[in-house]
């Protein structure tokens, strides 16, 4: 396809919004087409998918390998595995979103993972010793109300766990769960670092869940990192209670 009718036949068919996930895959193509071997035959389903992939690389304009499939012959029919391990690792890192039915959609799985431990995070971070005698009415009430909606929240989640949700009714669920939890940590950091150091390190954990929720959602880039930390191995300190 010419570079010049790209553009706006992206425009016509992709939302405005999804425009930047499209450049990033095609990057990748760019950077991974070099690597592929090429097919035996242009008709087998590896050979599809590699013109496919190949095309979007070479409009990215960062492509080498532009050597046609075979034709037919006696080389091999199946997908070289090389191929098939560069593709796998492909789909591999875009699978936090899904399609289902033809509508982008979010695993549940990480999602309610992140709201589970935010949940217990809260309540723990509430029920810190001497925490509520320092707190004003109103920021007992503030407190109050974002552990309300963050065990509604989690419970939608929870509800929906297994199966895969509407994009846009994930980004909403992770974006309020964050805000709240936000909340509970502003309120709680000043008095905790005054009254309660100890307790430090487990806010800052704490802290560092929301970025990772945000991540799961496609809300925040993955390459901007808080911790060296996997999600799971945060999740699994907050429950331990460091």
């Amino acid at each position: 396809m010419d570079p010049a009718t790209l553009f706006p036949t992206l425009l016509a068919i992709v939302p405005v919004r999804y425009l930047i996930d499209v450049a990033a895959v095609c990057g990748v193509c760019a950077a991974v087409m070099p690597w592929l071997p090429v097919p035996a035959r242009a008709a087998s389903a590896y050979g599809r998918v590699y013109a496919l992939l190949n095309i979007a690389a070479q409009n990215f304009r960062n492509v080498t390998n532009l050597a046609r499939p075979g034709k037919g012959g006696s080389g091999s029919s199946g997908t070289p595995m090389a191929g098939m391990a560069l593709l796998a690792g492909l789909g591999l890192s875009l699978s936090a979103c899904t399609t289902v039915g033809g509508t982008t959609a979010i695993d549940t799985a990480e999602l309610n993972a992140d709201a589970g431990a935010i949940a217990f995070a809260a309540e723990a971070i509430e029920a810190i010793p001497g925490l509520s005698s320092h707190l004003s009415p109103d920021q007992v009430a503030r407190v109050n109300a974002a552990l309300g909606r963050i065990k509604d929240i989690s419970a939608q989640i929870d509800a929906a766990s297994g199966g895969a949700i509407d994009i846009d009714t994930g980004k909403g669920w992770a974006s309020a769960l964050a805000s709240e939890f936000q909340t509970i940590l502003t309120v709680a950091t000043p008095i905790v670092s005054a009254f309660a150091p100890g307790v430090g390190a487990y806010i800052q954990t704490a802290g560092q869940i929301i970025l990772l929720l945000l991540q799961a959602v496609g809300l925040t880039p993955a390459s901007v990192s808080v911790t060296p930390d996997t999600p799971s191995a945060v999740r699994a300190a907050l429950y331990r209670g460091v």
